[in-house]
């Protein structure tokens, strides 16, 4: 007989008053640590987008890469709070007790024993890595609160007779498909649950309506991103772009199921550089959804191309998923295991019991029943979600939640009290649990922690950006000394010594870089930055005309690039030689469109060539750029007059 159903306010005050409370400490600890005001990769990538926000206005992007829920909500955040990381994590501290406290809520409304929902509450409240993620600027602090209250809500729904509940459920999940675009895989779960009781009785009209009510709510916050994507963007994309990237990672001979490489790249990818990639192979300039489909295909033609191979990549990829390891993304989850006093605490909950009493549990819940069958799928589905790209703990945590509420119901199986104690299916439970144990707690593909040689690498970088040299300086040496050849270093040791006035110094670092690299684009580029200082300026034309070349669309080497030739037409103009000059200043032009200066000498060179209807187009570009160029202002009536025939009013050399 199953207990009755009841409420308790006061386990609502523990459990989130407990998890309020560690988080606070923990992010008040975490604000000592250089990455609270300098966050790195992801982090950083949203902090950029939230103030570009703020700085650009709503709606100011084109097609969206990403989903853009959690930048808009970290912009509200930081619209409020003058763009306070501090504040930013303090919401997100709130975010990570709602998440306790749904979790809470939903173990109780699945299965009415208190026990079990105080143990999932308790948990969440407590466990480290979600307590971690809390004080990080990701998406998934917003997204687990998201997906917990879908699934909370659908429950209240399946015994509700009002539809607003599956208008509001379908919302949640919408809500969370537009903060991460995986959630959509859950919606097939709710509807075949919407349809299933219903086959046996033939009334499947009404749960055709029960279905559209609930993809109405699901689609009603998705419809006005789309809508951005097609109008603004000019592509159709759903939410976001970023999927054929993503599984083509993910998907291919020389990926390990576990770190974002992407071939070709290397784990510095961004976007437009594998945009480009895909703009060479297909000789053409690509809409961003044609980018994805690229990326699919490449990764679909690995699985059908080598499907042995491709098979023991899944498998690899399911171990790591419940492996006990936490499979770092951003920052070394072990190397920064320490920053704080209280994270080795919370860690010490981690995936190494959750998941093996959670595995217990869901078989539980199965065999007796005690939790409905489209819970039981959420966790399977969402974890097939994942490894069909790749495994990080910033993808796996989103189910730990799920797996408390089923590591709840295991505990409360084990210790239910029964006569004898040594019962047979007492017995077969911890026979299973120690199966389910020794599966995630082995390590049989090798799967290991980051290595420090990047964790260094990554301080050197915060304390390059919030300007403590000395301790960057120190970083950086740190990571030579784990691993002499790690990339990127000798160019930040480069951009260092730049930011200090040694030009001397940064060449030579740059050089390092590029003996170890020679095709680093970034090295490449900031050493044609020295060369263009000290005056070589051929050497320095060069070196960006190389880092373009090895970097298409590479922005930095073609505004330098730019830059160079308008440097050469100037010193060319001031030797007399204006016919090379206005060539060097028309590439200028053609690199770089946006400079005013450019078009004013290229028109001044042109006009004392004789070209003038050409000249005066150049200045008034460079007015429409630049209204108040008086130079421009006068230079265009005095060559409009000579076109009109009065040429005493020519520019003389």
């Amino acid at each position: 007989m199953k207990p009755s159903r009841k409420f308790y306010p006061s386990d609502l005050w523990l459990v989130g008053g407990i998890a309020l409370l560690v988080r606070i400490i923990y992010v008040s600890q975490l604000a000592a640590t250089p990455f609270f005001q300098a966050p790195i990769i992801d982090a950083e990538y949203h902090d950029a987008w939230a103030r570009e926000i703020l700085r650009l206005g709503i709606g100011h992007e084109q097609t969206f890469f990403r989903a853009p829920l959690y930048p808009y909500f970290l912009a509200l955040v930081y619209s409020l709070t003058h763009g306070s990381f501090f504040a930013a994590r303090l919401a997100q501290a709130l975010l990570g007790t709602s998440t306790a406290l749904l979790t809470y809520l939903l173990a109780l409304q699945l299965n009415p024993r208190r026990g079990i929902a105080l143990i999932a509450g308790l948990g969440t409240a407590l466990y480290g890595m979600l307590v971690f993620y809390d004080g990080e600027l990701l998406v998934e602090t917003l997204f687990i609160p998201l997906l917990l209250s879908a699934c909370l809500i659908y429950s209240l729904a399946r015994q509700s007779k009002y539809s607003f509940y599956l208008v509001l459920a379908g919302l949640f999940l919408g809500l969370a498909a537009i903060t991460r675009a995986s959630a959509l895989i859950l919606v097939p779960i709710f509807i075949l649950d919407l349809f299933w009781p219903k086959l046996k009785k033939g009334d499947l009209p009404r749960s055709a309506i029960k279905s559209f009510i609930f993809l109405t709510g699901c689609f009603l916050p998705i419809i006005p991103v789309t809508y951005h994507n097609v109008h603004t963007g000019g592509d159709f994309v759903l939410i976001a772009s970023q999927g054929g990237i993503n599984f083509y990672i993910g998907n291919n001979a020389s990926a390990d199921g576990v770190h974002a490489n992407l071939p070709g790249v290397g784990s510095n990818w961004d976007v437009p550089g594998a945009s480009a990639l895909a703009f060479e192979a297909k000789g053409k300039v690509l809409k961003s959804s044609e980018v994805s489909d690229y990326y699919y295909q490449k990764g679909w033609q690995f699985v059908f191309e080598q499907p042995s191979a491709w098979a023991k990549l899944m498998l690899k990829k399911l171990c790591a998923f419940w492996n006990k390891l936490e499979i770092s993304n951003n920052r070394d989850l072990y190397f920064f295991r320490y920053e704080t006093s209280i994270m080795p605490l919370l860690r010490l909950l981690g995936f190494w019991i959750v998941a093996p009493l959670g595995l217990l549990g869901m078989l539980i819940g199965w065999q007796s029943k005690l939790l409905p069958g489209w819970f039981l799928s959420v966790v399977p589905v969402y974890m097939a979600g994942v490894i069909f790209y790749f495994v990080t703990a910033r993808f796996r945590v989103v189910i730990v939640p799920f797996m408390l509420i089923f590591a709840g119901l295991a505990i409360y199986e084990l210790l239910e009290k029964r006569q004898p104690f040594l019962q047979k299916e007492r017995l077969i439970n911890l026979g299973v649990l120690l199966l389910f144990g020794f599966f995630v707690n082995t390590n049989p593909w090798g799967f290991s922690r980051e290595n420090s040689a990047h964790s260094y690498f990554s301080l050197g970088n915060a304390y390059l950006k919030s300007g403590n040299y000395p301790k960057a300086f120190e970083e950086y040496h740190a990571a030579l000394q784990a691993d002499s050849t790690f990339p990127q270093v000798h160019l930040n040791l480069g951009v260092l010594a730049y930011q200090q006035g040694n030009l001397e110094g940064a060449a030579e670092e740059y050089e390092r870089e590029l003996g170890l690299y020679p095709n680093d684009a970034r090295a490449t580029n900031n050493l044609g930055v020295i060369r263009f200082e000290q005056g070589k300026l051929e050497e320095a034309r060069g070196l960006y005309e190389k880092a373009a070349d090895l970097k298409p669309y590479y922005q930095d080497a073609i505004v330098n690039l730019a830059g160079c030739y308008f440097k050469m037409g100037l010193q060319k103009a001031t030797g007399g030689d204006t016919r090379t000059a206005a060539e060097d200043f028309g590439l200028a032009c053609r690199l770089d469109d946006s400079k005013a200066l450019y078009h004013y000498n290229y028109a001044l060179a042109l006009g004392r060539l004789g070209q003038l209807q050409t000249a005066i187009n150049h200045l008034k570009k460079a007015i429409i750029i630049l209204p108040d160029f008086e130079e421009a202002l006068h230079l265009l009536k005095e060559m409009q007059t000579a076109a009109s025939g009065d040429t005493t009013k020519l520019p003389q050399e």
